[in-house]
């Protein structure tokens, strides 16, 4: 006979989401509900943003996801959901999102936590009063900060720090970025997108998740901040808390049923809420079943506190459908196209204008070893103004020109050729 306790997890979450105070919309969109939490950050304009982040963070919650390979599964569906609809929808091109999640799963007969991660959305954990950011960003500049070429300080004003190396819906598959973490009572998830991060700074976060607030007044406050500092983005914060009971009497071994049973209820993105509209925390338990009753099961807090009618949806519809041929056209025009510049002192080939148009902003397409010292004058002048081409392959064949004229960095003096 086993005379130690069994252990229920407990977790309580609260969440918080803003537009900001220059977006004209809201692109990010999160779902908390049942040991599965997800924040989603958009791009692509005005329209395929929102989209993409919504089918993404939709496509998560209907999957199965009650082991790793599961949670993987899910990540790779909600990219070629993403992928698929760009390309069947010539006014979604180019769209994509972030995706953070952490989820929890039974490993080795205990719960554990999964953190999956494709993108520059953050999961933070503070456990002993500590903060560490758990996931890494997947960005230009954060790779050039892990190699060690930018420091802090001139990542955050670099022209490319909003450029993403790896997103949700760009490629037709995806490399996802995993974790495993034992809960430990007393523990603070903290699941965000950049429009927080950008203006927050990690000892300001750490200073607003140790005061032992509630979740949700916890996120509140922490949207607040980065509208305060800024607003320059949307801001989403989802904060997840742990605690760990001991349970006394007998308990059954298996995997928690609660008592309605039935499916995951249907996501609530973030655009569907307002800031007036902050979601209270709700709880619910995972663990051993114990002789005592279950808690009822509870509809996700973003259920319950969002609604959107029918009418609300009808005209939004007709909003978007009007303005849809105008984003199409420049979405078309400004991702038409590649052009070959300068980035980090690195020659790189970006696909879209030079300089990007509007909200479209060009995107790195092929990172390449030749320094800006080895150019001639001429190709330098060239190529820090943006060498407008075609296509890929034109491109391609213009690297491989430029390659037959570099320069020894170390000479005086460089032809024109």
């Amino acid at each position: 006979m086993n005379d130690s306790p069994q252990r229920r997890l407990r977790l309580t979450w609260g969440g918080a989401t803003d537009q900001g105070r220059v977006r004209a919309n809201n692109q990010d969109a999160m779902y908390a509900d049942w040991g599965l939490f997800v924040v989603a950050d958009g791009m692509g304009g005005h329209q395929g943003g929102e989209v993409a982040a919504n089918l993404a963070v939709r496509t998560m919650t209907r999957a199965k996801r009650d082991t790793i390979r599961e949670l993987h599964d899910a990540v790779q569906e909600a990219n070629k959901v993403v992928y698929e609809t760009a390309i069947a929808q010539p006014e979604l091109h180019g769209m994509g999102t972030t995706l953070t999640s952490l989820a929890v799963i039974r490993e080795g007969g205990s719960r554990k936590f999964v953190a999956l991660n494709v993108g520059d959305s953050r999961i933070y954990h503070y456990r002993n009063n500590q903060l560490t950011q758990l996931t890494d960003d997947h960005s230009y500049v954060a790779e050039l900060m892990r190699r060690g070429e930018l420091d802090e300080e001139a990542a955050a004003v670099h022209p490319y720090r909003n450029m993403l190396t790896r997103a949700i819906g760009v490629h037709s598959e995806v490399e996802i970025d995993e974790w495993l973490v034992d809960p430990v009572a007393g523990d603070r998830f903290l699941l965000c997108s950049d429009g927080l991060t950008n203006e927050v700074s990690d000892d300001a976060i750490a200073e607003r998740l140790s005061i032992g607030q509630d979740p949700s007044a916890t996120a509140r406050e922490l949207v607040h901040l980065a509208n305060e500092r800024g607003g320059r983005d949307n801001s989403t914060a989802l904060v997840v808390d742990v605690q760990i009971d001991d349970i006394d009497g007998e308990s059954d071994q298996g995997s928690v049923e609660h008592e309605d049973g039935g499916e995951t209820p249907g996501v609530s993105p973030a655009e569907e809420s307002t800031p007036e509209k902050i979601a209270a925390t709700d709880a619910f338990e995972l663990g051993t079943k114990s002789s005592s009753s279950y808690p009822k099961k509870q509809r996700s807090w973003l259920n319950d506190r969002v609604g959107i009618s029918v009418a609300t949806v009808l005209i939004a519809s007709v909003l978007l459908i009007a303005s849809a041929a105008m984003v199409a056209t420049i979405g078309w025009y400004a991702r038409d196209g590649y052009h070959v510049g300068v980035v980090a002192n690195h020659v790189v080939i970006q696909k879209g204008r030079v300089g990007g148009l509007l909200w479209f902003n060009p995107t790195l397409e092929e990172w390449t070893e030749i320094q800006v010292a080895q150019l001639n004058d001429q190709d330098q002048r060239n190529l820090i103004a943006g060498k407008p081409l075609t296509d890929l392959a034109q491109a391609r064949e213009f690297l491989a020109q430029l390659r037959t004229r570099l320069v020894d960095p170390d000479s005086e003096s460089r032809g024109g050729g």
